[in-house]
């Protein structure tokens, strides 16, 4: 199956279409996931998001990285859809790439918190906490997802609101990582924005 199909059938399966919190004005949700699919294609069409296997554009520890500005996932390996960890981290891109859809300009430290707090959700989504205790996620933003995905099943089809509390607390997970000041500048994709739910 080409990368941009497996891209596709990861982004509509019931693990993400789970997903549904807010933080400080962003919206993640399953829906928005789903709207995101149709941009994946293994032909032409007008706003698609390209999948290509660099790994000199990913980071040393990193598995995918979104480049906004080209609408592109670039993957370290073209088996990196073939573990947990590996689509974990594809749903940490298409965050970013969700927003990117939407066209929302965004606190760098805020995306990226929402961006690994929806890759948490998804281990916990697939039943595998013990995997996600494992990985390089911080314990602090595996809890965030933990409540959030909790409190958001008991309101079907609403969005769990991160506190402020959490909102700090992952900003500031966010700050020990490195990730400045500053907002991500989204444009759609190739132009197209969503503005739905």
């Amino acid at each position: 199956m080409a990368l941009d199909l497996a891209v596709q059938n990861l982004l509509r399966t019931n693990e993400l279409k789970q997903i549904n919190f807010t933080m400080a004005g962003i919206r993640v949700s399953g829906h928005g996931y789903w709207q995101l699919s149709n941009c994946f294609s293994d032909h032409p069409i007008r706003h698609r998001i390209r999948i290509t296997v660099r790994a000199n554009l990913v980071g040393p520890r990193a598995q995918a990285v979104y480049a906004p500005d080209i609408d592109k996932i670039h993957l370290r390996s073209l088996t990196v859809l073939n573990t947990l960890a590996g689509r974990a981290a594809v749903v940490h891109e298409c965050t970013h790439a969700q927003l990117d859809l939407r066209a929302v300009h965004t606190p760098i430290r805020a995306e990226e918190g929402a961006a690994f707090i929806a890759e948490a959700w998804y281990y916990l989504a697939c039943g595998q906490a013990a995997a996600l205790g494992a990985s390089d996620i911080p314990a602090d933003i595996a809890n965030i997802a933990t409540d959030l995905r909790n409190r958001s099943s008991q309101n079907t089809g609403r969005p769990a609101a991160l506190t402020a509390t959490q909102i700090n607390l992952a900003r500031a997970v966010m700050r020990g990582f490195g990730y400045q000041n500053g907002h991500y500048q989204s444009d759609g994709i190739r132009g197209h924005r969503y503005r739905g739910r």
